[in-house]
């Protein structure tokens, strides 16, 4: 790596440090206002592009029928329930954390007869009124919850009949986002009970999210996995990172995650990976300048950072190509022009972060960031 490359990752690094805070102050989340009907997409590989823009919309759908304040969200419920029923008038069972309108752990399970699907709810990034403002803040305050810790579930958790024995689903190394993990432990057993009323352990399971929503639904396909659901396949949308390594290995191979990230979105970088050791110690350095805490500074251990789960699907704008399924290997080398792409365009950290489009692209009724991604961009495996 020459010179400009290792300036401009410490750089980043640093400016990372800082990212789920400045995550926080995300704009609305920006839904299209007018439904649009895609052609019947091609199978790309083993990636469904037309069961991932279903998932999309259950995404959407998740987010506003949680936040229906306004007219735009009422609005975006609308159309993408409108969505969902096209494709079978499913069932839809809305569950939360028990904590009214201040809940930041959300989930809609949607129940067709062959299959089921659960979406988890992303970070809520709502500041136009006081009360959407306090469930953000509240929100993102669980991202920067970023120590690593075990991933352990009691066996009632994990909907396995008997006792509280703790089941630690990664085994002596694995570690998760603490975060992450308290917010699927908190909705678990609820999203179990749906699930056993609707055909349970013998129906295929499907699993999907958005931001923060991405990182639980990454973590819950093992969860799932464990406790002897048949789950098929997970798709994350703009995942933020959400274990270490060990997790990832723990996830059975057969159970195919595909990993959505778009342009210059800043929620999958954070936290921080593909690090050297001096990188390390430099922001260890950094962030003990910060005041964190030794605690704090382990994530930053090479045992302990955190990774994306599943398989990178990624594309942007330049070239309006959309590459499914990308080895490590493959992910690695497009890893330099990504950083140099965060660093140019700082105004797409927040704007690229929308399912649908930038806040210009929804005005004007345009598809963009991840549905055109889906929808619209040529796609390639690898």
């Amino acid at each position: 790596m020459n010179s400009t490359h290792r300036s401009s990752r410490r750089f980043f690094l640093k400016q990372t440090a800082l990212g789920l805070f400045v995550a926080a102050g995300l704009p609305r989340l920006a839904f299209a206002t007018t439904l649009q009907s895609d052609a019947k997409l091609a199978t790309c590989g083993n990636f469904d592009r037309e069961f991932a823009r279903l998932l999309l919309e259950i995404c959407r759908y998740t987010y506003s029928a949680t936040i229906p304040d306004d007219s735009k969200e009422k609005q975006d419920m609308i159309e993408s329930l409108a969505w969902i029923n096209n494709t079978g008038n499913p069932k839809i069972t809305h569950l939360d954390d028990g904590k009214g309108k201040h809940s930041t752990s959300v989930v809609c399970v949607v129940c067709y007869s062959d299959k089921n699907i659960v979406s988890y709810m992303g970070t809520k990034t709502e500041f136009n009124n006081a009360k959407n403002g306090k469930q953000s803040i509240e929100d993102w305050a669980k991202n920067a919850e970023f120590i690593p810790v075990p991933f352990q579930m009691t066996k009632n958790q994990l909907g396995i009949a008997g006792t509280n024995d703790v089941i630690d689903l990664g085994g002596k190394d694995g570690l998760v986002h603490e975060g992450f993990l308290k917010e699927l432990k908190v909705i678990h057993e609820k999203v179990i009970e749906v699930l056993n009323s609707n055909g349970g352990k013998s129906r295929d399971l499907y699993i999907t999210g958005h931001s923060q929503g991405g990182a639980e639904a990454a973590l819950a396909t093992l969860a799932f996995s464990a406790a002897g659901f048949n789950v098929k396949a997970t798709y994350t949308f703009a995942a933020p990172r959400s274990s270490n390594q060990a997790i990832a290995n723990a996830i059975p191979k057969n159970i195919p995650i595909h990993r959505i990230e778009f342009g210059n979105d800043i929620v999958p970088h954070v936290p921080t990976t593909h690090l050297g050791h001096q990188s390390v110690q430099k922001v260890i350095a950094d962030f003990a300048k910060l005041g964190l805490s030794a605690k704090h500074l382990e994530v930053l251990d090479a045992k302990h950072h955190l990774v994306g789960i599943g398989l990178l699907c990624y594309g942007n704008n330049t070239n309006k190509s959309f590459r499914v399924d990308m080895s490590a290997n493959e992910e690695l080398k497009i890893f330099d022009q990504r950083l140099k792409d965060l660093l140019k365009h700082p105004k797409d950290l927040a704007e690229n972060h929308h399912l649908a489009g930038t806040s210009a692209e929804v005005d004007v009724g345009k598809k963009g960031n991840y549905r055109a991604l889906i929808s619209e961009f040529s796609c390639q495996v690898g």
